[in-house]
Formats: structure tokens, C-alpha cells, sequence
């Protein structure tokens, strides 16, 4: 074969393996894709779909004790803030009432 007409061939081969991998592949790549689909919305329920009271009750106890709990460190966290502004004023008032060396 003349090293001229290798380009024409590997572009004619080149086109043939384009055409033929679109025909085979893409039915099959849109099969696999509708089962995907399928199983995503069978692992996730719908948006529209509604919360029972059993489940409501539950994520209401659930909500309500977190909310006390971070009452109760909000309360702590001021204590402790408290404590700690308190500890450093009487750190200043001492050391202004310590008489200067000079």
C-alpha cells in the first residue's frame, strides 16, 4: 500500500468505527440508563409522598429535644462566659491595686 493512501483509509475506517459504535452502543447505553432510572426512583420515594403521624410524632420528639439541648449549652456557654469576663476583671483590679517598683 502507498504510504499516500493510509490517511484516506484510517479516515474511512475511523468513520465506519464511529457509525457502527453509535449504532450498537447507544440502545444499549439507553437501556442501561432507563434501569438506573428505574432503581433511583425505587430507592427514593416520590416528593409528593406523605409522612405518616407515627413518623410526624417521632421527628416532632426528635426536633423538640434538640431544641432543649441547645437551650441548655446556650445556657452553659453563658455561665462559662460569665465565669471567664469575671475572672479577668479581678486579674485587672489586682494588678492595679499592686503598687509600682521604682
Amino acid at each position: 500500500m502507498p504510504p499516500h493512501d493510509i490517511a484516506p483509509f484510517l479516515m474511512a475506517m475511523t468513520l465506519m468505527l464511529s457509525i457502527a459504535g453509535v449504532l450498537i452502543l447507544r440502545p444499549l447505553t439507553k437501556r442501561i440508563g432507563d434501569m438506573i432510572e428505574l432503581r433511583a426512583k425505587a430507592k427514593h420515594p416520590h416528593p409528593d409522598h406523605q409522612i405518616n403521624s407515627e413518623d410526624m410524632e417521632r421527628l416532632t420528639d426528635v426536633v423538640s429535644r434538640l431544641t432543649d439541648r441547645i437551650e441548655s449549652l446556650e445556657e452553659r456557654q453563658d455561665f462559662a462566659e460569665r465565669l471567664l469576663y469575671s475572672d479577668e476583671r479581678a486579674t485587672q483590679r489586682s494588678r492595679s491595686r499592686e503598687p509600682l517598683d521604682g
